[in-house]
């Protein structure tokens, strides 16, 4: 059985390639006795001479040119893969947009990871509705978002990160004796997003599914409003749990069991399909150590 070493291919690489051992020596920053170990060793495992003498250099035996052949194949794997594991080193500004109901939960401690994580970068923060989020990332005006329930746009390149379980909420002394079912939450003023967010789907989506379109429904278009119009006692809305129990007013808020259950949220990482994806990758490992952080996904 073969055993050759990364080391003894990248010496068999570059000697052949260079047709020098000082000069792979050199490429490698190596002595040049270590690079002539290396290719002793790797003839030795592969049982046949790979150079031979020609003037005062090597050549490829006609064996040497059928196995560089087959181990740039594998050393390039082997770099792609090394550069695509290696954490990237990114600076400077990035326009980066997050969905409203997650940054609400979670902005501060978006904000501490990525300046421990990436310490030279400079994000320009733009929090608005997917929908919005998304429609920028499209015309190339945001670089990176997380997106809820996204449309799916063109040249928007989607990548999932996990589900966000959504909840119903009312003012905590309001409406006692509401049943949470579309019959019942149907007699409130529901509170929601204006389309095509993916809160004003969910919402009216819920509804749908029972054949019901309620009455009166208020569009805001800050969820923070919403958050405040339903603490006060106006009405119903659809949130993100986290979002509840984010609001800074502690017990302001009543969770509600709905029947039948709410669809979880999906939430994904989003970029242009010109993107740099090492980089992409890189920023999703700190949005999901985040996320991880504060159990966001349940």
């Amino acid at each position: 059985m073969n055993n050759f070493s990364i080391g003894q291919l990248q010496a068999f690489r570059w000697t052949a390639e260079l047709g020098s051992v000082q000069k792979a020596a050199d490429r490698l920053h190596i002595t040049q006795p270590s690079l002539s170990l290396r290719l002793k060793q790797l003839e030795g495992e592969v049982e046949a001479p790979l150079f031979e003498k020609h003037g005062r250099g090597l050549r490829l035996t006609r064996h040497g040119y059928a196995f560089l052949s087959r181990a740039k194949i594998v050393l390039d794997a082997y770099e792609d893969l090394a550069s695509t594991s290696r954490m990237p080193e990114i600076a400077g500004s990035l326009r980066m947009g997050v969905a409203e109901g997650f940054a609400v939960a979670s902005m501060a401690n978006l904000i501490a990871q990525l300046g421990r994580d990436f310490p030279l970068l400079r994000p320009e923060w733009t929090v608005a509705t997917s929908a919005g989020l998304e429609q920028q990332l499209a015309d190339g005006a945001l670089d990176l978002a997380i997106l809820v329930d996204p449309i799916g746009l063109r040249d928007v390149r989607l990548s999932a990160i996990g589900k966000q379980t959504n909840c119903w909420a009312t003012a905590a002394q309001s409406f006692p004796d509401i049943a949470p079912t579309p019959e019942g939450l149907a007699q409130l003023t529901v509170i929601t997003s204006p389309p095509p967010t993916a809160m004003y789907r969910a919402t009216l989506g819920w509804f749908a599914e029972a054949k019901i379109t309620p009455e009166n429904v208020c569009l805001c278009s800050s969820l923070n409003v919403a958050l405040q119009l339903v603490a006060s006692g106006l009405g119903a809305g659809i949130f993100p749990s986290k979002v509840v129990d984010a609001y800074p007013s502690k017990g302001a808020l009543r969770k509600l069991e709905p029947d039948p259950p709410l669809r979880e949220g999906l939430v994904f990482v989003a970029d242009h399909t010109t993107s740099d994806q090492g980089r992409t990758q890189a920023l999703i490992s700190a949005i999901e150590k985040t996320a991880s952080q504060m159990d966001y996904f349940g």
